[in-house]
Parts: structure tokens; C-alpha cells; sequence
């Protein structure tokens, strides 16, 4: 038998885990995390299910492998456009804004969603909310480094938002995080709905989503902001009346 080289090997490991990373995010973009199995990703990447497992242990490892490979582009994009914002305000509108941006450019919903949806409540309220994330509360399948890298990823793009709405409803944050990922993973999927009608959707109907979504997301900010002064507006009133 021949005898392989590093090098060679090596270079057969990254064809093959690109193969790997390019089904699974195949197969996320069109039928989402339901339809992620090992088999789907066996099938195409062209390559026996028990060689995959040697690359990931399950599906929940894939998962966190695609999302390290797009960690660069998404939180260099978002941090650039945070930079440029000061208030609580403009970033959560920056945040808004330059997700669905990404949206247009990448097709990120589906990277946005990856784990929004899942069944560990735990860690959905780590990603979405900040809560931090414990040694015992990892995800199944996840390791340490990949572990590592999601709260990276939790804290460059999620917390930010998480800040901002904290700063304006102290304590009760929650509501205006959700309701903003709401209305922006509305828009990812307006802005998919073009892609699927064929061709490379117009950057004038993809400005108009942005532009509908953001506004959209101030008119939150405001009501959800008046919303939380109503309390102390009651409790001058009793004092003016005592």
C-alpha cells in the first residue's frame, strides 16, 4: 500500500469537511433544523454515515460546526455597524437593520434560526437572552471549543440587543428582545421569499423590506418605551394627590 503523506491527508480531511458543511447548510436552508439528520448529510455529501460520524458525533455538532464558519462574516458586519451607534436606540435599530442586511447578502434566517427553535430551554435562553451558559447546561454533541465559540457568537451578536433593551426597560428586557428577533426574522423570511421566486432578488425590494422592518422595530421601541414609563407617570400622580 502507498504510503500517504500529511499533507495528503490533511487535504482529503478539508475536502471532505467542507462536503460535510456544504449539505448541512443545504439541507438547513431548505427543510430548517427538523430536516437535518446524519443521513440527509451522508447522502450529500456522497460518503458512508459511520465515516461521518468521525467528523461529527451528531447533528447538534454540525449545527455548532456551520455556525463557527460563518462566526467571521456575521460579527465583523454587526460590529461595524454597532460601532456607529451610541443610544440604545440606534443600536437596536443598527441590529435590525444590519441582520436583515445580511439576510439580502447571505441568506443568514436560516443561520439566525439555528438554534432559536430548540427544544433545550436552557441554552435557548442562554443564545437568545444572555443567561450564562454553565458546564452542565451544555448542548449534547457540543465541545468545549464549539461551546466557546456560541458564546463568542451569544455575546457579539445577541448581546448587544440584550443591552439595549435592558437599558430601556431595566429588569424587563425580555419582551423587547423577543419582540425585535420577532419582526427581524419576519423580515429574513420576506427577503428569502424573493430569493425563492427566482433569480437574485432586486436591491430595490430588498431596501423596501429593510426599510419597513426598521421602522417597524422604532415603532416597537417606542411603545414598548412609553409602555414602561406608565408606572412612574401613576406614581407622580399619587404623590401629587397625597
Amino acid at each position: 500500500m502507498p504510503k500517504i503523506e500529511e499533507a495528503s491527508l490533511d487535504e482529503h480531511r478539508s475536502r471532505t469537511l467542507s462536503r460535510i458543511l456544504t449539505a448541512t447548510e443545504r439541507i438547513l436552508r431548505t427543510s430548517g433544523r427538523r430536516g437535518l439528520t446524519m443521513a440527509a448529510v451522508s447522502r450529500g455529501a456522497g460518503m458512508a454515515r459511520n465515516s461521518l460520524y468521525r467528523y461529527a458525533a451528531d447533528t447538534d455538532q454540525l449545527c455548532d460546526m456551520v455556525l463557527e464558519a460563518h462566526l467571521p462574516v456575521w460579527s465583523t458586519s454587526l460590529t461595524q455597524a454597532l460601532s456607529q451607534a451610541h443610544t440604545p436606540q440606534e443600536i437596536i435599530l443598527a441590529w435590525t437593520r444590519t441582520n436583515l442586511i445580511q439576510a439580502g447578502h447571505h441568506g443568514h434566517s436560516w443561520l439566525m434560526n439555528l438554534y432559536a427553535d430548540s427544544n433545550d430551554t436552557q441554552f435557548r435562553d442562554s443564545f437568545l437572552y444572555g443567561q450564562p451558559i454553565t458546564p452542565d447546561q451544555k448542548k449534547t454533541g457540543s465541545t468545549d471549543r464549539t461551546t466557546g465559540a456560541m458564546v463568542v457568537f451569544h455575546r457579539q451578536v445577541n448581546q448587544p440587543l440584550i443591552d439595549a433593551w435592558e437599558s430601556l426597560r431595566p429588569g424587563d428586557a425580555r419582551t423587547g428582545v423577543e419582540v425585535t428577533r420577532g419582526i427581524v426574522q419576519s423580515g429574513m423570511r420576506l427577503i428569502d421569499a424573493l430569493a425563492m421566486e427566482g433569480g437574485e432578488p432586486s436591491r430595490d425590494k430588498v431596501s423596501r423590506i429593510v426599510e419597513d422592518i426598521t421602522e417597524s422595530t422604532r415603532a416597537v421601541m417606542e411603545t414598548l418605551s412609553v409602555e414602561q414609563s406608565r408606572p412612574h407617570q401613576r406614581d407622580r400622580g399619587k404623590d401629587n394627590l397625597s
